[in-house]
């Protein structure tokens, strides 16, 4: 793999801040929320002025649900356009502190080869998976959420924050 590319850069516009304990059941899997938000930004080769924040963790198989996210063309919160990458169905299987890693790759086919690039990378904060009886709820969706919601984006929408009974 190539080494990042200081033209790339991923800005976390929405984190996870609680999650559920994923079972093995998947009609009772609820996914972290709110649901992860990463914007691509593409450094003007013009601009002397670049983001480098390269940071490293091992990656481990905990997640379930949608693990790759395409880009979507969006109008953010302040009406303007940018590349969005929405994981609105993330499903963490262990309970505990944790924190995502989000990379952006860049597959290139020649022939019969495929050669993947690591452009970019981000770490989120430090957030907390519940076990099914200690969660405390899912929260209201997000207005970010919300937007992308009614731009077309595929995301669970809540009105009003629901509590486990």
């Amino acid at each position: 793999m190539a080494p990042f590319s200081d033209d790339y850069t991923l800005t976390i516009r929405q984190g996870p801040e609680r999650a559920r304990v994923a079972d093995k059941k998947e009609k009772e899997r609820k996914p972290v929320d709110p649901p992860p938000i990463v914007q691509l930004h593409i450094r003007d080769p013009t601009d002397p002025a670049h983001d480098d924040d390269p940071t490293t963790l091992d990656t481990q198989d905990h997640l379930s649900g949608t693990l790759v996210s395409s880009l979507h063309r969006l109008k953010d919160v302040d009406n303007l356009d940018g590349g969005f990458f929405v994981f609105g169905d993330l499903s963490v299987k262990v309970e505990g502190d944790f924190r995502l890693r989000f990379s952006l790759f860049e597959m290139l086919k020649w022939a019969r080869a495929t050669t993947l690039n690591d452009r970019a990378a981000k770490v989120n904060r430090v957030n907390t998976v519940w076990a099914g009886k200690t969660f405390p709820g899912m929260s209201e969706s997000t207005f970010l959420s919300r937007s992308f919601g009614d731009q077309g984006v595929r995301l669970r929408i809540r009105k009003e924050p629901r509590s486990v009974l």
